[in-house]
């Protein structure tokens, strides 16, 4: 039987019913105290309705201090804590949804506010491992699909050259970390932002090396079986590492004090878990998700290409739109100031550019990403690289903490052609080696 984790994103309407629940069982315990119990337990019952379920609330309530401070929460597990105060059977953790059921039933006061909010805690982590596995079959079906529609059959074997089979090998890897932090940020799970990406962002390194040297000695995958073979072996990898790499950061959080920063005192700061409906609804995650990892992807298999974009490099007197390059093996635009940006590619330590992509219009015909958006996003996350100070090779944590990840979805390199000092360069040494010297990485 298929676990709840493997199944929650089949169903993207199953939302959680904790949320809508509580508050009116609640009110159904009180009225059924009225009918049932004498006056002094009528008046007790009424203290068991819950406050607001918000951050205020939390605060109001200071709960950061009472976890903190509380007795003995420095050598308390979350188990522990529970069954302290009488949650007796409050197990939580990857594929487990711990309850704290209603207030007063059996826990009481501020400890029924903190098992609520571990609880909702809970959900959003088993949320983010089930996100991880549906992204991943995302990723392979977009790298397939999109593949397919560059590099069609029979052609493919000779334009989808060992070259770019190893690179677009070692881009995978990159591709993870590219969407882990949009993974993450989509589900709401802000509390592992700052400890569970820190430690997974070393992964992705980590298999670009083992992709690169498994790859190298590959033959090119001799049909499309072959291709989408490899990708699934390579992302279920990835799937089960990132996967049990969360795992490991959520036993360690529930295991460890929860009164100390690295326990739930750090997780559940401020308050965001009490409030369930500020968090998105699964069907809005799937659908996000579908839409990230199809831009994602695209952008990972034209890096693959060593592909990079140009502002500037030709002026708008072509047969396209405003001016820009004609043809479905272009990627060009010019906009209504008459500035041309062109995507193209270029073999690494080689100096010709190719301007032409097989069968580039098919990205916005079949997946609906337009040159123009390309060109744009790139143009802004290099803008946001610079406005934080990102450098490459710490891009995906710095995206998290910077809430800049949705901007880099497209991070091609950009060369700018437009000044006249490259002008001049540009005539002596051609546009690949001219943009080498002004410092874009191709």
């Amino acid at each position: 039987m298929p676990s709840r984790a493997d199944t929650m994103f089949k169903h993207g309407k199953r939302l959680s019913v904790r949320t809508y629940l509580i508050p009116g069982m609640c009110v159904f315990l009180s009225w059924t105290a009225a009918f049932h119990h004498p006056p002094s337990q009528i008046q007790l019952q009424s203290t068991c309705d819950p406050l607001p379920f918000t951050q205020e609330t939390w605060q109001n309530l200071k709960l950061d201090t009472y976890i903190s401070e509380y007795p003995g929460g420095r050598n308390l597990t979350v188990n522990e804590y529970a069954a302290n105060v009488g949650a007796k059977n409050f197990h939580c953790g990857v594929s487990e949804w711990c309850n704290a059921g209603q207030m007063c039933h059996p826990v009481r006061g501020l400890d029924w506010y903190v098992l609520f909010a571990i609880q909702e805690w809970t959900e959003r982590v088993n949320n983010l491992y089930a996100a991880i596995g549906f992204t991943m079959s995302l990723v392979q079906a977009n790298l397939l699909s999109i593949v397919s529609a560059l590099f069609p059959q029979p052609d493919n074997l000779r334009i989808f050259s060992q070259k770019t089979h190893f690179a677009m090998g070692a881009a995978l890897a990159s591709l993870v970390a590219t969407i882990l932090p949009l993974v993450v940020t989509l589900v709401g799970e802000i509390t592992i932002v700052g400890t569970w990406i820190a430690g997974l962002v070393l992964i992705p390194a980590t298999i670009v090396n083992v992709v690169s040297l498994t790859t190298r000695y590959k033959d090119v995958p001799k049909d499309a079986f072959g291709l989408g073979s490899e990708v699934n072996y390579q992302m279920t990898n990835y799937q089960q590492q990132v996967q049990e790499a969360l795992r490991n950061q959520t036993h360690s959080q529930l295991n460890t004090s929860i009164s100390s920063p690295e326990g739930m005192a750090g997780a559940l700061l401020g308050g965001s878990y009490l409030d369930p409906s500020q968090f998105r609804s699964v069907e809005q995650i799937e659908n996000e998700l579908r839409n990230i990892t199809v831009r994602a992807s695209v952008a990972h298999i034209l890096k693959s290409m060593n592909a990079f974009v140009t502002i500037g490099s030709d002026p708008c007197n072509g047969g396209g739109k405003n001016g820009a390059w004609l043809g479905d093996n272009v990627l060009s635009y010019c906009n209504s100031n008459g500035t041309m940006f062109n995507i193209v590619t270029v073999s690494p330590r080689k100096s010709k550019v190719k301007n032409h992509i097989p069968n580039a219009g098919d990205l916005s015909s079949k997946f609906g990403i337009t040159t123009e958006y390309l060109t744009s996003s790139a143009i802004e996350c290099q803008k946001t690289r610079k406005d934080v100070g990102t450098t490459h090779a710490n891009s995906t944590l710095n995206a998290v903490e910077n809430n800049s990840a949705q901007k880099c979805i497209i991070d091609l390199p950009v060369c700018d052609c437009r000044s006249a000092e490259f002008k001049k360069r540009k005539k002596h040494v051609g546009t690949a080696k001219a943009c080498r010297e002004a410092g874009v990485p191709i």
